[in-house]
């Protein structure tokens, strides 16, 4: 239980101020008019968050899908680059060291995932 609030302690009891007071000085745990003012603080602060968006919790609503490598239908995306390229603007993605070979993929989206593919498969972990 916390004891009555001691006059002269330089604390603005029954304040959010005061709350913060009592922790910065020690002087814990906080007087049950502090505890309480601080209380009615977050839960205004809550409230006006929830408000703010609209009352959205939990998780986020994904993003769109974007077919990459294997789901592209661009016919050739991700093809391996041992044949000739397999449209014009095609990009050869290959990394040194990488135990992902070299492929054809459409620029953009897919371009990125084969980099990515093939800089996480030159990682010397064989779990990748």
């Amino acid at each position: 239980m916390s004891a009555a609030p001691a006059a002269g302690d330089g604390i603005d009891h029954g304040t959010p101020r005061g709350y913060a007071q009592h922790r910065q000085r020690k002087v814990l745990p906080p007087c049950a008019q502090c505890r309480a003012a601080n209380s009615t603080r977050e839960r205004q602060r809550r409230q006006a968050q929830k408000a703010w968006n609209n009352g959205a919790t939990g998780t986020p609503i994904p993003g769109r899908t974007v077919s990459t490598g294997q789901d592209c239908a661009v016919s050739g995306c991700g093809e391996l680059a041992a044949v000739p390229r397999p449209a014009a603007r095609m990009v050869r993605v290959d990394w040194p060291g990488s135990r992902e070979p070299a492929r054809w993929y459409c620029p953009g989206a897919c371009r990125t995932y084969g980099l990515a593919l093939a800089e996480v498969r030159a990682i010397g972990d064989r779990r990748a």
